[in-house]
């Protein structure tokens, strides 16, 4: 077996586990004896836990994102791609048990750091990027941008929704998220083009 066959072994299970009983409930003695081999072996590929924790999510990630860039390219316009990415996430999440959810809270600023930092990893790691990028071709949004600030912006809402106990304990539902926070920001750096396709969708949606 490879290095690399190794490593996403050790990936894979620890993702697994991770996913199943939580980060802070799962040892690397505990991963070790899944995977059959030492403690010493783990550690010789991930110097701790919170370093493998992190290769998991950027695993996740860059999964994830394959997924993402699939409804951007698939979508009519990225308006439509927006709404689809949005009901996508919110289906994905509740997938992942709560326990999960709230042990990677703490690696949340790491991996915006250390993904995020540079438009070559924008492109691999954000799929918002790509969808801003398209939009701005589409005559969507406006062109005077800085693609970059707009994206780590929206990350940060993101996190925020995640994080704040304030929103959290207003309980709002994906709907609402979009149509209070994330619709009025959008139809801000739209084009006259882009607001009425906003408006236009979003009318429709409510008719129906």
């Amino acid at each position: 077996m490879t290095t690399m066959e190794v490593n996403e072994k050790i990936l894979k299970k620890a993702t697994e586990m991770f996913l199943t009983y939580g980060v802070r409930n799962v040892t690397m003695d505990a991963l070790a004896g899944e995977l059959g081999v030492s403690k010493r072996t783990l550690y010789q590929k991930f110097t701790d836990k919170d370093t493998l924790v992190i290769e998991c999510l950027r695993h996740m990630i860059l999964e994830n994102n394959k997924v993402l860039l699939g409804i951007i390219e698939e979508s009519d316009n990225v308006v439509q791609a927006m709404v689809h990415i949005m009901k996508h996430q919110d289906e994905q999440r509740k997938q992942f048990p709560k326990v999960f959810m709230e042990d990677i809270k703490k690696y949340y600023q790491t991996v915006n750091n250390t993904f995020y930092s540079c438009t070559e990893d924008l492109k691999k790691f954000s799929a918002s990027y790509t969808l801003i990028i398209k939009g701005v071709k589409q005559g969507i949004f406006r062109k005077d941008l800085r693609n970059e600030l707009v994206d780590t912006f929206l990350h940060e809402v993101v996190s925020m929704l995640h994080n704040s106990e304030r929103l959290i304990m207003l309980e709002p539902s994906p709907e609402e998220v979009l149509r209070n926070i994330l619709l009025p920001y959008f139809r801000g750096i739209s084009t006259p083009k882009g607001i009425a396709l906003l408006d236009d969708y979003f009318e429709n949606n409510d008719k129906k």
